[in-house]
Order: structure tokens, then sequence, then C-alpha cells
């Protein structure tokens, strides 16, 4: 090759490089590169670890399944236990087994089985060296899935972007989704909402194809309708048996279905049906035959937040059990009262009307992670010129509504702000991390999986307004763009400036203090004592369950007669353990109500008075953690 072949070789490679294709490979990979570290500062710095129950529950079920124990739980709730035995589908010996839990939804735990099982996890934890600056090692890789389907939520966004927009509005709307504290909060919380986005970026993927197919005379035979609109069902039905919430996007993808898909509507609309029911109809039978309810304990979420059920109370209820025949000859199961005998049509509605009123002044102007979901909400409002666009933008106001109102009816003790628990974890977190983000950060938030959509919507909005001001210079279209973008990222920007919060969110979750409550209780009682049947009784049980792998119940709605009826008729409870989310209360909203048998006055009482009930089982305490934390265990004179 002579030098002048040599050079124009060289200069073709160079064009390459700076215009060619290389040249898009080598902007990704850089981007790629910078995503990445930014992920990587955001977690050496900002994360903790597991502060949501929802995802300790979720990753305790995940060990379960990949150790072979199939879909059975640790974490025991009375009102499951109720169910179960109301029931009658399983045993009462094999509820002191294996307890199946029909609480969760399968996908998201099933996906952590299977990471478990690539990936080498290691659930052991060393109380001696165990520090606060360490993260549990089981969470890191829980969190590192949900970053990757973080980035792969933020590539469906820009894709998604393009098809309906431009590529300026496409990096716009994409760079403000990077830049939302919300979601990187969600992607390190161990919660399944990153799923989720997946499947709602694919879902709306998926119908905008189709609209567009059915109404620009495409050649597109019926079998690829039928495919499309099969494939649309089966994303809501996997959507919704990871959150059961989203199930309910099926009524919105029907009537789009219907309105929008022209002389292919009935065929769409029967297979998204369908697609829809087989994936949801295997999981939503198993339910029924053991509880007797389509979503199980979820199901009963109608009836949390009222006024007889405030709180948590619900969950931890007993309402079931055995009682003897008028003729006192044979045993059998009763109810003693129901959940309508307690609930009235008239709460549900006080509780949709309280719900509403809070979602619409406090969540809703926010419901993306920031003031940028003003400008997001007008999008949705404001009609496109692009036929799709209209359309689309129907279907989000329509899923909008149906989240808004699931949202606002299935609200429970995992969403409110002002909770006992919700107040520890806002010690825990620190300056670093604003209380009220970490707050929306629960599996109930509904409305943060229609965020990244509605930034696309929001970016096309202002996009048109820079063309209607005649703002026409790329220069000046590139700086407004970029001060939208760095304006709508200053939670995230400014969660760097402050001061970090330590990795260990404690009070009250701290793995290696609940690792030793547990050895502790081991060496004082022996191991044979424990695995003779006894169970242990909590106020964070999920977090026993998830960081000691131990059966336990959640504490009782009271002392008398709930706490006795489980011990003498269900298993014995070997060890009680309180945390500051029972410890630290209200002294006379909580401690002095009206219900005289609650918790909280019997630790008052402990801890003033060294006073327990008469004829309570256990009498001997560890209070290596006193005053927030005590263990009670049954004296080493009665060990059996």
């Amino acid at each position: 090759m002579s030098a002048h072949e040599r050079m124009i070789r060289l200069q073709e490679i160079i064009h390459s490089l700076e215009e060619g294709k290389w040249a898009k490979r080598i902007r990704g990979l850089v981007l790629l590169l910078l995503i990445g570290c930014l992920g990587l500062v955001y977690n050496l710095n900002l994360t903790q670890n597991f502060t949501s129950p929802e995802a300790m529950d979720a990753a305790q079920l995940a060990r379960n399944i990949a150790e072979g124990r199939g879909y059975t739980t640790q974490f025991i709730r009375p009102l499951s236990l109720d169910i179960l035995r109301q029931q009658g589908a399983v045993s009462d010996e094999q509820l002191r087994s294996e307890f199946p839990d029909i609480t969760n939804p399968p996908v998201y735990p099933l996906l952590l089985a299977g990471l478990i099982k690539v990936l080498p996890f290691e659930f052991e934890i060393d109380t001696v060296r165990f520090r606060y600056s360490q993260r549990y090692q089981p969470e890191v890789f829980i969190n590192l899935l949900n970053q990757i389907l973080f980035f792969i939520a933020l590539v469906q966004v820009f894709r998604l972007g393009e098809r309906l927009f431009d590529q300026p509005v496409a990096w716009c709307a994409a760079l403000v989704f990077l830049g939302t504290e919300l979601y990187w909060k969600f992607g390190t919380s161990g919660l399944p909402t990153m799923l989720l986005l997946v499947l709602f970026l694919a879902l709306t993927k998926t119908l905008v194809r189709l609209e567009e197919v059915g109404n620009d005379g495409s050649p597109r035979g019926r079998g690829w309708f039928a495919g499309m609109a099969l494939w649309a069902g089966v994303l809501v039905g996997l959507g919704g048996l990871t959150r059961y919430g989203f199930a309910w996007v099926v009524l919105p993808v029907l009537v789009y279905l219907g309105w929008f898909l022209g002389r292919h509507r009935g065929r769409a609309m029967g297979m998204a049906l369908l697609g829809f029911l087989l994936v949801m109809s295997p999981w939503l039978v198993r339910n029924v035959q053991l509880s007797g309810n389509l979503f199980g304990t979820a199901g009963m979420a109608l009836y949390a937040q009222t006024d007889d059920f405030p709180r948590d109370t619900l969950e931890r209820t007993l309402f079931y059990e055995p009682s003897k025949t008028d003729s006192g000859e044979n045993e059998q199961d009763e109810i003693k009262q129901g959940m309508a005998d307690h609930v009235r049509l008239g709460d549900i509605a006080n509780k949709l009307k309280r719900n509403l009123r809070h979602l619409l002044v406090h969540e809703l102007p926010q419901f993306s992670g920031g003031w940028f979901a003003v400008i997001c909400l007008v999008g949705l409002v404001v009609p496109f010129r692009n036929r799709s666009l209209r359309r689309l933008r129907f279907f989000m106001l329509m899923t909008l509504a149906v989240f808004a109102l699931g949202q606002a009816l299935g609200r429970t003790h995992l969403s409110p702000a002002n909770s006992t628990l919700g107040e520890l974890l806002g010690r825990s977190l620190g300056q670093g991390a604003p209380v009220a983000a970490a707050l929306s950060v629960n599996g109930e938030n509904l409305l943060a999986i229609l965020g990244p959509v509605s930034f696309l919507f929001g970016a096309g909005l202002f996009f048109s307004l820079l063309d209607q001001w005649k703002v026409g210079l790329p220069e000046m279209r590139l700086a407004a763009s970029t001060g939208l973008v760095v304006a709508a990222s200053l939670p995230m920007i400014f969660s760097f400036l402050l001061p970090h919060p330590r990795p260990v969110a404690d009070p009250p979750y701290h793995p290696a203090r609940v690792k030793h409550v547990w050895n502790s209780l081991r060496g004082e009682l022996g191991k044979d004592a424990i695995s003779a049947g006894g169970l242990l009784m909590s106020d964070i049980p999920w977090a026993v369950a998830w960081y000691g792998d131990r059966d336990c119940v959640w504490l009782t709605r009271n002392v008398q007669p709930d706490f006795y009826t489980l011990n003498d008729q269900f298993r014995p409870i070997s060890a009680l353990y309180f945390t500051e989310a029972t410890t630290d209360q209200r002294y006379v909203s909580r401690v002095f109500a009206s219900n005289e048998s609650n918790w909280e006055r019997f630790v008052l009482a402990m801890q003033v008075e060294g006073d327990l009930p008469d004829g309570f089982p256990l009498k001997a305490v560890l209070n290596d953690f006193s005053p927030g934390q005590w263990l009670l265990f049954t004296a080493p004179e009665d060990k059996p």
C-alpha cells in the first residue's frame, strides 16, 4: 500500500471516528461510562440498607424459593393465619412447618430467586465485624439488579421519545429521568418499582405500534395484530403479578384498543384480555384455593386505614379461633367476627375522600419526583398535533385516574408519613436524604410508574413552547434544554452536596443487631428449644425474617386475648422482640389509648416498673440495647 493510499485510509478512519458509525458507538460508550460512574458514586455515598418492609419481605421470599422451600414465608401475619385456617386448605401442622405466603404476587420474588441462584449471595452476618459503614451483601446484589432495570428503562424512554417526537425531546426526557432522585431511590430500595417501569414502558411502546399500524393502511395481517395485542395483555398480567394494583391497567388498555384500533378493535381487545387472563389466572386460582380470595390478604387493603383498623392493625388482628360447639363434644373452627362486621361502606368512602384529597394536594403535583411533574401534567392535558400522541395522552390520563383511585382505596400503613416507623426511618436517613423523598419511596406509590412516559410529554411541551417563541438557533435551544434538565435535577445534585447518611438505617434496621438478638436467644434457650416449634414475635418481623432467617409473627394487635390465643392455639411464642417501632411512641395518644391491653402500655410498665402481667409466659429479659430495644424470652427454668 502506497503512502497516498495509507493517508486516504487514515482519513477514512478519522472520519468514521468523528462522524461515521464508530462515532455513535464511542459516544454511547462514553455516556455509558459516565452513567456507570454516577451510579457508583451514588451507591457509595447515598444508599442504605433496606428500609422498606416490602423489600425485606420479597427478599426473604426469594431466598426461600431459591433454597427449595417453595413459595413460603418466614414473615407470618396474624391475618394470614386467620384466613388460611378459615379456608382449611392447609392443616395447622403444615402451617407450623411451612407457612405459605398469600400476600405478595410472585414475579418479583421469582426474579430475585433466579438472581440468588446465579450470583454468590452470602446471607450470613458476622455480628462482631459488621460495621455501621458496611452494607449487607445480598442487598447490594438486589440493588444492582434494580439499577440495571433502571438503565433499561432509561433506554426505553429515549427510544420511545425518538418514535413519538424527535431526538432533542428524547434526550431531554431521558436526562430528566436520569436526574430524578426519586427513581434512584427506587432503584436502591429493593422494591419492584423498576421492574414495573420497564413493563409499563414496554406496554406503552406496544400500544403505540398497534395504533400506528392499525390506522396507516399497513398491510400487516390479522396474525400480527393478534400477536401484539396478546403481548400487551401479557405485559399487563406480568405487571399485575408484580404489583396487584398494576392489574387495573387492563381497563385503560381495553378502552384504548377498542377506541383507536379501527376494524381490528374486536380481535385486539379479545386477544389482550386473553393474554392478561392466561398470565394472571393460575396464580389467582392458587390464591382462591388457599385463602378464598383472589388476592389473598392484599385484597383486604380496602379495609386498612379505616376508623376500626388504623395504622397497621388490620394485618395484626386475629378474627379466627377454634371454639366449642353448643354440645361441647367436638371442636370446630369459627370466625369470631368478620371484616364486614367492623368496616362499613361509609368508612371506605371516608378513606377514599381523605386519601384522594391528600393525593391531589400533595402527591400529584410531584408524582414524578419534582416540580417538573407540573409541566408533565400540563403536557398530558394540552393536545398535540400528532395523532398518536393525542391518543397516547388519552391512555395516560385514563391510567392516571385508575392508579389514583387504586392508590387511594388501597392505601395501608406502608404509605403514610406520620407513622412511628416512618418517623424512625426519617431520623436514620439523615440530612443527606430528605425525609419527604424517602417517604414517597414505597410500593404503593403507583403514580411514580407514569413518570418516565410523562417526561416525554413535558419535554415535548417545552420544545413546542420554544418553537412558538421562535427560538430557532440550535445553541439557544441547547442552552434552554440544558437549563431545564439541570433545574429538574437540582434535588439529585444537592443530595451529593449535603451530609451523607450512614449506610445502616438504625433505628430500627441494623442487620447485625437483629442477628445478634437471634444468636443471644439461641444461647439462652438452646438450639433444641428453638427447633422444637417455638416462634418469635416482633414489631419488625420482616427484618427478623430477612436478616435473622427465622420464622417471626407480627406483633398482635392486643396483648389480651390475641397474644395468648396465638401462643396457646397455634405455636408457642419463645421470644418477643421489641424495637423503637413500639417503644418510641407518642405518650398520650398511643400509650394511654382506650385499649387497655395495648403493647405500648405493656412496654411502659416493663421499662419503668419492671412489671409483667400475671401469667405472661415470657419472664426473662435481654436488654443489651435498651431502652430502645428489648427481648423477652422463656425463663431458663421453664425451657422445654
